[in-house]
């Protein structure tokens, strides 16, 4: 009786450490898995703050139009820009498909306006919106 006490002992002990031992072991893996998250999470941040920068200053060199019209569309457009680049940069798929389907009605007005462009404004346009486009596909 003793022998199988004993023995019944010894593998409870054994038992209760391994236990002990893989609650330690997926504590550790927890911890690390939220280290790593934390840190991808900050560096997209920042990567994204960087991008937003940039896109920011592209926006505040807004050029000027002898029509109002078409500064009030190249402020709007700046705003959209900026607000494109930042829902794909923290990766939010409702926003960014709200954000894409508004460069399709984007795209009509800026037809419909460069119609009404004299050359030098419609170069200075064209020039701007490339340069935003350029920084959107960064």
């Amino acid at each position: 009786m003793r022998k199988i006490f004993l023995l019944a002992s010894v593998l409870s002990l054994v038992a209760f450490t391994s236990c002990k031992s893989e609650k330690e072991k997926v504590d550790a893996e927890v911890e690390k898995t939220k280290n790593n998250v934390d840190e991808t999470v900050s560096e997209q941040l920042t990567e994204g703050e960087e991008i937003k920068n940039k896109v920011n200053e592209a926006v505040e060199n807004l050029p000027t139009f002898s029509d109002p019209k078409i500064t009030e569309f190249v402020a709007k457009y700046s705003k959209w820009a900026t607000d494109i680049k930042s829902a794909a940069t923290t990766e939010d798929i409702s926003k960014l498909a709200v954000l894409t389907q508004q460069s399709v009605e984007f795209q009509k007005e800026l037809e419909g306006i460069k119609q009404t462009l004299s050359k030098e404004d419609a170069k200075k346009l064209q020039d701007w919106t490339a340069e935003i486009q350029k920084e959107l596909s960064k």
